[in-house]
């Protein structure tokens, strides 16, 4: 009878979630309202990118495709121009035919639109804002405090972006309120930093400031479920506070990246970690074959002959990250020096997209003990997701995932739908089942995020 009510509870807060009234959530983000296009322009389920996402975030957030640049129909001679009306319109319309000069003087009018001074000074004209948050409804039946609904899981994130004249792009993501075990695994600050395009007329870009170093082919908030992500990009070795590395942990560090032969994307880093006398180094390079290339320009189809690679997308990526860990800067601590390296596909073809993900890592002394213990650690991620389209924008999705952190085996399977009523608003319910060694865990997870 009790089991009974659990369910019937979860139910109920299911559809409370799908009753609220979304529709007056009509706002859209900030690079939504800057360049007054869909969030569905660069994204599938946001936040997760599609093709023109990725080539508008390797772009430096600018858009691929400008109005300014739109050419003008050339002039047609001996255009006619009938009909009544007023006289001094028709005789205007009758003039811009002949001459053509009617469709420039409309996109020179575009040219002049908005605050020149602004322009002049590369100050972007509306601000870059926006805002993103998610609520969570959490069961583990095996939870320790015997807590096992949690309606405290909740995020409230501010974002702002853009670019400065085409010449500098620039992202912050700033952490407002985080609901987490410690205030220490929230950086408030994750993200904050300036890229310089096209360095000196080259394929370079330098970016600079606090931002998740490029290694694998998806950021942290890639991904169409509100809480977990990949293994291999999140999983830290060991327990203690300075060793907890991730992939996706925001770095402060300074990287070159450039996009070469449109499809081949190279990017290399510093990054200067706190609490370390030493700096960092890493690397990634990848690959796509199929769709868009790099800049966003879409491949030529023959009509005529259809084909499987007409539709087949293939990208794939490798990394790799040399650091050092210590609980003492002052070079008398204990000292952990450590390697990740491994590599990443991802394959779309029309709504199928499967995800793919490996490492290898290496930590020389990752508990700090006086003698020291290496550790090996093996992480493997797979994904596949299915977009249903319209009318009905959800989305399918099953992981597989497989950890050995040197201490034991992990395996989780992650069925999950996510659904979309509105383009900035997502329900997502996901469960995750957890097989350790000594112990299975079982956790069902509904979610809201919505942006604006």
């Amino acid at each position: 009878m009790l089991s009974q009510i659990k369910v019937a509870l979860l139910v109920l807060v299911a559809a409370a979630f799908m009753l609220v009234n979304i529709n007056t959530a009509d706002a859209i983000p900030a690079f939504s309202r800057q360049h007054k296009t869909e969030c569905s322009t660069c994204h599938t389920i946001y936040p997760e990118l599609n093709e023109y996402g990725e080539a508008f975030q390797k772009n430096s957030y600018v858009p691929l495709a400008k109005q300014a640049e739109a050419k003008v129909p050339a002039p047609v001679a001996d255009v006619q121009v009938s009909g009544e009306g007023d006289p001094e319109l028709l005789a205007k319309l009758k003039s811009q035919a002949a001459s053509g000069k009617g469709e420039a003087t409309k996109v020179e009018e575009q040219k002049v639109k908005g605050n020149e001074g602004l322009w002049l000074a590369g100050i972007p004209e509306l601000l870059p804002v926006s805002f993103r948050a998610t609520q969570n409804v959490v069961y583990n039946n095996d939870a320790a405090d015997n807590h096992k609904f949690d309606f405290a899981t909740r995020t409230f994130v501010l974002n702002g972006g853009g670019s400065f004249r085409d010449k500098f792009g620039f992202y912050a993501a700033y952490i407002l309120s985080s609901h987490a075990e410690s205030d220490a695994d929230v950086d408030k600050l994750h993200e904050l930093f300036v890229q310089w395009r096209n360095l000196l007329d080259t394929p370079l870009n330098i970016k600079f400031g606090r931002f998740e170093p490029r290694l694998n082919l998806w950021k942290s908030n890639n991904k169409i479920t509100t809480a977990s992500t990949l293994a291999p990009l999140s999983y830290s070795v060991a327990g203690v506070f300075p060793t907890r590395f991730t992939q996706t942990s925001s770095q402060d560090a300074l990287e070159a990246n450039a996009v070469l032969w449109k499809r081949l994307f190279v990017a290399g880093g510093i990054v200067d970690r706190d609490g370390q006398d030493r700096k960092e180094g890493y690397g990634h390079v990848s690959l796509k074959l199929g769709g868009s290339d790099f800049h966003g320009n879409e491949p030529e189809m023959d009509l005529d002959t259809e084909s499987i690679f007409d539709y087949l997308t293939v990208t794939f990526g490798g990394f790799g990250y040399a650091g050092r860990n210590t609980t003492d800067d002052t070079g008398f601590g204990m000292q952990n020096r450590f390697y990740r390296a491994g590599g990443d596909m991802d394959l779309q073809y029309k709504r199928l997209r499967i995800k793919v993900s490996g490492v290898h890592g290496w930590d020389e002394n990752p508990d700090y003990s006086s003698t020291p213990v290496e550790r090996d650690s093996v992480v493997v991620g797979s994904e596949a997701e299915y977009y249903l389209g319209s009318p009905i924008d959800a989305a399918v999705l099953f992981r597989y995932e497989y950890q050995d952190d040197g201490l034991e085996i992990t395996r989780r399977y992650v069925p999950a739908v996510v659904y979309t009523p509105l383009q900035n608003v997502k329900l997502s319910l996901e469960y995750r089942y957890e097989d350790m060694q000594e112990k299975i865990f079982r956790i069902a997870l509904l979610g809201v995020t919505y942006a604006f």
